[in-house]
């Protein structure tokens, strides 16, 4: 390598075109590119109202757009009304705006950066009391300082949004300071003969705090420019322009990558321009030769646009000694901070007010701060080379570090809970002082201390968040004081109360042990007595039984004798006359048996004809059953056809309702009756649209509940339905990380949010799953500001609104949870399906690396058997007992994207991409059906495992009978949107389809919830019987009938609650 690089990373002689988390400097408008042509419509809004706004997300880019774009266009002299020369006063709100303005006035006086300190303080003072003493303060200290006629003045109060941050709502001085500057800035714009200018730049999500303010509103509303998100060839610019001013090239798949990674969110754009910095540093250094252009490999080097920050951050924290990161986590809990709506933002700090936090001397803290300052880090303000004082504000460079640094996150997480331990330690003080509340006790107190010990709070620390540290420390110390004595007098009551009952249990043991000795030598000789007399009175019993038994048998003896005599004469006669009747009855046999024969033969002549006759008869019945039947079946053939006609006609009839639903329960009833296919998809449509246009009184779409849309998702993402047998309740889940639990009352769906981005922001939700014993609730899906710590939340369903428990373990996307049938574990598919792994209640632990990317997987009922649908359109069955061997199930086409178990277990569904089902039994293929024209996303089964649905990306779903599968499926298709999600009803009523929706209306400040979750009914006769009793007001009249079923159809009435049309 022929050229030199410092310590830094960069070039000499070649500074690095990317400024990293700062916004770009005036003096690097040469190096801003990618907002080329739109500083000319914030002149000119500036120009016509002297004022302009300058408003857009964190992130966006406003400080430099307004450095780099603006000012100078500014200095160039293109604002054609005003004069060419201009002088620009630069100013932060920060904590004290006034006095931060008159520092800022001051700058721009030449004298003032040259005289001493105590002279420096003299004139702030000075014309911080002239700025308050009245609201054309500004007006006239400008008009004091102005050196020429013709100078015109910038007022640019960048970071507008601090006067809301650092306003402190319970502190009237802190309101009136905020609202003087408001007027300060208003009456310098509105006051004619001073050319002023006011420009400010402010982040989009404060835009609401300026409604408390009149004239500011009306500033804003009249002349306001949000900056538009950059495109991405603008992007491109942003990238590719600096390196070329830097005298290197830029590979363009290192480009691409960038600009995949970047995506559609401004709010990366810092921390694009710092993986730059960081990646132009690296190459600086590693380049294996001169002209080797920056590429992949330096940019993955330093950990991409994902790790480069965290990991530069680290870096400087690994080069503090113990001491040192002691300090330095104090540094970054003193300016950074987690407001109520769960966000991180700044608070800039003085360096004395963190020096005395940490307790210790400012120049240690000075040395903390230049790691994280000097050149090629710049994560602190100020930036490198300006002096570091008592007074000096210290500020991370962006919001984005608190982000995307993981230490830092859990610094500002652990602050926040440190912060409201102490208000609420605080506010009880208070109530205790004025007698309102007790001292604490556990499990507070304890709570308390343990904070006291881990967080170690100062004066100076408790002072900024309450003014009332000593009274709050004392309170502390007064109740654990008053809890340790009440404790050591119950131990003592204890003690005496066991030596008692010591001394009671050994006398009366003493005195039961004797009575128990007596008691049992008394029984004994009881008993003995007992025995004997027992003796005695059973061998009288044995005595007097033997006499009885011998007279009995002596009785028995002579009545056998009698009645053995009596029997021989009685079988002497008999024999005689048995002789005699044996002649007699041989005779007749033989007489019999001669007309039985002549008998048989007459017979056999009668059936013969009788034979010939039936036959003959059977054969004219058959002849005219089939002519009847082929009529009555042609005839039912007419009225099925007719049938799925007028369902499809009733579909065009959207402008007349009642002549539509007339037209759609018709058919369902000539279907019905005629016996067509109960599941046919146009009947089904018919009813169903007829039942989802549906008005009010007032001509106001009011749909029936069956068809009605739920709302409740933002961004219309209703990710994951599960359903609820045992409560009937649907749980959704969507990537606004909302959790909804939908409990069907008064004829509706009605939603509670059990989960919101407030109480759990920067989660995404894909998947969820509901434990066997149905008393747990776990979500997956993306944690966004670190995905390879990624988690998975597990809810007690009795036990809501307590906090999750966080299975850890996982990387990127987390989709397709199942539990295991015992309950006590969960499979997931992990890092985009590269990974399956099996998780307890803790953590998670990969028990299949996949060899291709597995699409989806489904968990057997018996949990046996774990199926994945292959990328490369093979499936895999896992033997879970047999050390998950695989069975491979290859050729079923192109890419798998769906899979799931038959209820049987027998067979699994699976969908390809091309829209293709196919059911695999046994490992052979044994059925296709056709039908969807996109890749498969998800399906089904309903709970009686009678029916299953399937979604597509051909945004269509369709629900398949199984005992009918050769007859075509139901097909929904009244949305335009992708489905995510699939869920039936608890009783199978209702099919809910969960859509991503892309008609969704952002408005200022709110997000409308969008109708993203749909509901299908699954029984025909359901919605048949609600059109006849619910809707329809009618039947037809004879034209009607004529015209859409037929002259040859006898006329019917189709509600029989309503009389005939023909009358």
């Amino acid at each position: 390598m022929s050229q030199m690089v410092d310590e830094h990373g960069t070039l000499i002689g070649t500074a690095n075109p990317f400024p990293g988390l700062r916004p770009f400097q005036i003096d690097e408008s040469h190096l801003f590119f990618g907002r080329e042509g739109q500083s000319d419509e914030v002149l000119l809004k500036l120009s016509k109202s002297r004022f302009v706004g300058v408003i857009g997300p964190s992130g966006s880019g406003k400080s430099s757009f307004i450095y780099c774009g603006v000012l100078p266009i500014l200095y160039g002299g293109f604002l054609t009304d005003a004069s060419p020369n201009w002088e620009v006063v630069v100013t932060r709100p920060g904590a004290g705006p006034i006095d931060n303005l008159a520092e800022s006035l001051l700058k721009t006086v030449k004298d003032y950066n040259t005289a001493d300190g105590e002279d420096k303080k003299i004139k702030r003072t000075i014309v911080s009391t002239l700025l308050r003493s009245s609201s054309l303060g500004l007006v006239e200290a400008i008009q004091q300082s102005r050196r020429k006629e013709d100078i015109n003045y910038l007022i640019l109060v960048d970071q507008f949004e601090e006067l809301f941050r650092f306003k402190d709502s319970t502190d009237p001085n802190s309101v009136n300071e905020s609202l003087a500057f408001i007027n300060l800035l208003m009456e310098a714009v509105n006051y004619e003969d001073a050319p002023i200018y006011v420009a400010i730049t402010m982040r989009s999500d404060f835009i609401g705090e300026c409604a408390q303010f009149p004239e500011l509103t009306r500033k804003i509303n009249d002349s306001h420019y949000l900056i538009p998100q950059m495109t991405r060839d603008q992007k491109r610019r942003a990238i590719e322009g600096p390196v070329a001013v830097g005298n290197a090239k830029i590979t363009p798949r290192l480009t691409q990558q960038l600009l995949n990674d970047l995506g559609d969110n401004p709010d990366q754009l810092p921390i694009l321009q710092h993986a730059l910095m960081r990646t132009w540093s690296y190459w600086a250094r590693y380049r294996d030769y001169e002209a080797e252009p920056v590429d992949l490999k330096h940019y993955e080097a330093i950990g991409t646009m994902a790790e480069a920050l965290s990991m530069h951050a680290n870096e400087a924290y690994d080069e503090l000694d113990e001491e040192q990161q002691r300090i330095c986590e104090i540094l970054f809990k003193a300016i950074t901070e987690k407001r109520g709506e769960n966000f991180g933002i700044r608070r800039p700090t003085r360096l004395n007010e963190i020096a005395s936090i940490a307790d210790v001397a400012e120049g240690d803290v000075v040395a903390v701060i230049e790691k994280f300052r000097e050149p090629g880090r710049s994560l602190l303000t100020p930036a490198f080379g300006i002096e570091l004082g008592s007074k000096s504000m210290i500020d991370i460079s962006h919001e984005s570090l608190m982000r995307i640094w993981v230490r830092l996150k859990n610094w500002v997480d652990d602050e926040s809970e440190a912060v409201q331990m102490y208000l609420r330690l605080a506010e009880a003080a208070s109530q205790y002082q004025v007698g309102k509340a007790g001292l604490w006790r556990p499990p507070d107190l304890q709570l308390a201390l343990n904070w006291q010990a881990k967080h170690k709070p100062t004066l100076v620390w408790g002072q900024r968040y309450h003014p009332a540290f000593e009274r709050t420390m004392i309170f502390l110390e007064y109740s654990k004081k008053e809890f340790d004595t009440e404790q050591r007098i119950k131990e003592l009551e204890a003690k005496r109360k066991l030596q008692r009952a010591r001394i009671t249990a050994i006398v009366f043991g003493s005195l039961a042990a004797i009575a128990l000795v007596a008691f049992v030598y008394a029984y004994i000789q009881q008993a003995e007595a007992k025995r004997q007399e027992q003796n005695a009175k059973d061998n009288l019993v044995i005595a007097e039984r033997n006499e009885a038994e011998a007279n009995r048998l002596a009785k028995i003896a002579k009545e056998e004798k009698e009645a053995a005599d009596a029997a021989r004469k009685v079988a002497e006669a008999a024999q005689e006359a048995e002789a005699k009747q044996r002649e007699l009855a041989q005779e007749n046999e033989r007489k019999a048996k001669e007309q039985e024969a002549e008998a048989l033969r007459q017979k056999g002549f009668a059936e013969a004809n009788e034979r010939t006759a039936i036959a003959n008869e059977k054969l004219a019945k058959e002849n005219e059953d089939k002519a009847n039947i082929a009529r009555a079946d042609a005839t039912k053939r007419r009225y099925v056809a007719q049938a799925k006609a007028m369902a499809l006609q009733s579909l065009t009839l959207s402008s007349d309702l009642q002549l539509e639903a007339l037209l759609a329960q018709q058919a369902y009833i000539f279907n019905t009756n005629n016996e067509g296919y109960e599941f046919d998809t146009d009947i089904y449509n018919g009813l169903y649209f007829a039942l989802k246009n549906k008005t009010d009184k007032e001509g106001k779409p009011n749909p029936h509940p069956l068809t009605a849309s739920l709302k409740g998702h933002d961004f219309g993402a209703a990710r994951s339905l599960v359903t609820h047998g045992k409560d009937e309740h649907i749980y959704s889940g969507g990537s606004d990380g909302k959790i909804i639990r939908w409990t069907y009352l008064n004829n509706s769906w009605q939603g509670e949010t059990l989960v919101d981005k407030v109480r759990r922001p920067n989660y995404q939700v894909y998947s969820m799953a509901i434990s066997p014993d149905e008393t747990k609730l776990v979500a997956a899906g993306l944690y966004t500001l670190d995905d390879r710590n990624n988690y998975i939340e597990v809810y007690d369903l009795t036990k809501m609104k307590a906090e999750p428990k966080k299975i850890t373990g996982f990387t990127y996307n987390i989709e397709d949870v199942e539990f295991t049938p015992d309950g006590k574990g969960l499979f997931a598919r992990d890092n985009g399906g590269m990974s399956i792994k099996l998780a307890d209640f803790n953590s998670a632990t990969e028990v299949i690396k996949a060899p291709v990317k597995i699409n989806a997987i489904d968990l057997s009922k018996d949990g046996k058997r774990l199926a994945g649908a292959g990328d490369n359109g093979t499936l895999y069955i896992w033997d879970i007992a047999n050390n998950y061997a695989v069975t491979e199930v290859k050729n079923l086409g192109r890419s798998l994207t769906a899979v799931t178990w038959h209820p049987s277990e027998n067979q699994v569904i699976i969908g390809n991409e091309s829209g293709l089902l196919r059911i695999v039994r046994n490992g052979i293929l044994v059925r296709n059906l056709p039908g969807h024209d996109g890749p498969i996303e998800k399906i089904i089964y309903n709970h009686a495992g009678s029916f299953f649905a399937t979604a597509s990306k051909d945004r269509s779903v369709r629900i398949w009978n199984v005992n009918r599968l050769t007859e075509p499926p139901i097909r929904l298709f009244d949305h335009s949107d992708w489905i995510w999600s699939l869920t039936f009803s608890p009783n199978d009523e209702q099919l809910m389809v969960g859509l991503q929706s892309s008609s969704q209306r952002v408005r200022l400040g709110a997000i409308q919830n969008e109708e993203s979750i749909r509901s299908y009914p699954t029984k025909i006769s359901t919605m048949a019987n609600v059109l006849c009793n619910e809707f329809i007001e009618r039947n037809m009249t004879p034209d009607e009938w004529a015209t859409y079923v037929g002259k040859d159809l006898n006329y019917e009435t189709t509600c029989k609650n309503f009389k005939s049309g023909a009358n």
